[in-house]
């Protein structure tokens, strides 16, 4: 799961410079030409080689095919539909924490993700071919750290030097809080092209420490129901990307200045450190006890009733 979390961030530090060159010697339209077709060719294998289950793949040798069946749990082939427990849910402080902490973090990413080119180009006035460059800089930082920092969470984890909602909590503080910190720093020294790049930088690659925090989550603290907890908060996060594209438009749309700008920077660091906040007063590493609802329970008492009357 960290591995694909982290990929995202390789994805665009791949992306970016190439997109550059391509825009600089073939025009704009071309960095949707290579990324659509990126993404057609990308469908295609996933549909080919992607099965639900190893005993559905038939390209797999019997060795590995048994091997997988031996190590990955197979208990929803015996559990069935599993309905989801949505009042417990819902009403759930560790489910809201990250939530809310993923809609923050993310909203922190789109408005870098989708605005650093612009800031780099207007404000600091590099050329293309260096704006994408630059631009791709945090993503590989941040993928370097999700990896490192996923490790060393884990190690620390089974040593017991720290239980799993310390760990979670401490590594949610650092990647989401910090990067709100190094806002208010850009604020201040963003006009300066070496710092400015050096923050951004900085602020992200820390980001990058949320596949330790709580990006896994949802799987400690109800993996039956992991993914319904990681839609909603995909599906909060999402409307962050357009919210953040229609926030700077409309706080630069005018001149376009530095002290615009640094308005943009004050805002992303509110919604960080609120973000992790929230993270470290409600999030937890436990098991909800809604996790396993007792949805097959009257079907064991009405098995249990003709044997009770047998013995009687």
């Amino acid at each position: 799961m960290k591995p694909f979390f982290a990929a995202s961030s390789l994805g665009a530090a791949i992306t970016m410079p190439i997109c550059g060159f391509l825009i600089a010697h073939f025009g704009w339209e071309s960095a949707f030409y290579f990324t659509g077709i990126i993404g057609v060719m990308w469908s295609v294998a996933w549909f080919a080689v992607v099965y639900d289950t190893p005993a559905q793949h038939p390209r797999i040798s019997e060795t590995e095919r048994n091997y997988l069946l031996k190590a990955l749990p197979q208990e929803n082939n015996t559990k069935g539909h599993m309905p989801v427990p949505w009042r417990s849910l819902l009403l759930s402080p560790p489910v809201w924490a990250i939530i809310i902490t993923h809609g923050a973090s993310v909203f922190g990413y789109f408005t870098v993700v989708n605005q650093l080119p612009t800031y780099i180009e207007s404000i600091l006035h590099f050329n293309i071919k260096h704006n994408g460059l630059l631009s791709s800089l945090p993503y590989l930082g941040k993928y370097l750290c999700a990896l490192a920092s996923s490790v060393l969470a884990d190690s620390l984890r089974r040593s017991g030097r720290l239980s799993t909602t310390a760990a979670r909590k401490l590594f949610t503080g650092l990647a989401v809080g910090l990067p709100g910190i190094l806002m208010v720093v850009q604020a201040f020294l963003g006009h300066d092209r070496v710092w400015s790049i050096a923050i951004f930088t900085l602020a992200l690659t820390i980001n990058g420490a949320v596949t330790a925090g709580y990006l896994g989550n949802g799987l400690d603290i109800a993996p039956n129901f992991s993914g319904t907890i990681f839609g909603m908060a995909n599906t909060l996060s999402s409307f962050g990307g357009w919210l953040s594209t229609f926030m700077v438009g409309e706080l630069t749309k005018k001149h376009n200045t530095y002290e615009q700008w640094q308005i943009v920077f004050y805002i992303l660091a509110g919604t960080y450190v609120f973000g992790a906040l929230c993270f470290v007063c409600f999030g937890s590493g436990e098991l909800q006890p809604w996790n396993s609802p007792k949805a097959a329970e009257p079907n064991h008492k009405q098995e249990e009733q003709p044997l009770n009357e047998e013995k009687a």
